[in-house]
């Protein structure tokens, strides 16, 4: 995990739950599936690799309470976090490096992406299963939910991606860490297919306390 004080994990659970360093200590239980199901998830795991960029706000909800921010998203391989005050947090993601900076205390830490139980989001081709195994999967008449863990690391935390239905879109997403701390998220007015006017700046990794002088 960061190592951060209190309130810092707190604010910033959303990203400590989805990108903490994988544990391993259990073996992964895939759930049961009908072949409905399994033609759900197969329009989903479609739905996903057809997911290019998004912007949106975000509130989200954990055991401490509230904090709201926005989301930038452009697959693959890049991801941008910004909380809204009083949560000093900047989270990014490029490539293979993940970037979370606290911008009241001027501290940068940097964590690969690959170790990360939802890297996956990230990832050029996204498989709902090898690397990744469903553990559970809820069908309704208007939303699907699929839970689903790292196969090599089940106990690091689990990812549960919501989904409304007709049109599928990707609405909200609940992480529970390896302790069973929980935090969901929601995502409000969400543009996707947007157009990024600087993605090289808005995507960067580079350490923001990193001054470059002029002579």
């Amino acid at each position: 995990m960061f190592k951060l004080k209190t309130w810092a994990l707190s604010g910033a659970l959303l990203v400590a739950a989805l990108f903490a360093p994988a544990i391993v200590l259990a073996d992964a239980r895939p759930a049961t599936l009908s072949a409905a199901d399994k033609s759900d998830l197969t329009r989903i795991e479609t739905y996903l690799n057809g997911l290019t960029t998004m912007e949106s706000r975000f509130l989200q909800f954990s055991e401490q309470g509230v904090a709201e921010g926005r989301i930038y998203l452009d697959r693959p391989g890049n991801l941008r976090i910004e909380y809204s005050p009083p949560t000093p947090v900047l989270i990014v993601a490029s490539d293979i490096i993940l970037m979370f900076h606290d911008t009241q205390l001027r501290q940068t830490t940097f964590l690969p992406v690959s170790e990360t139980p939802a890297g996956f989001l990230l990832e050029d081709r996204i498989e709902l299963g090898g690397d990744l195994t469903v553990t559970s999967f809820e069908s309704g008449a208007q939303a699907f939910v699929v839970t689903m863990v790292q196969t090599d690391s089940p106990a690091a935390g689990s990812v549960s991606l919501i989904f409304e239905d007709n049109p599928l879109r990707l609405a909200k997403w609940r992480v529970i860490d390896a302790q069973g701390a929980w935090v969901e998220v929601a995502l409000m007015e969400p543009r996707f297919d947007v157009t990024f006017r600087n993605p090289a700046e808005l995507f960067s990794t580079v350490d923001p306390n990193t001054v470059i002088s002029v002579d």
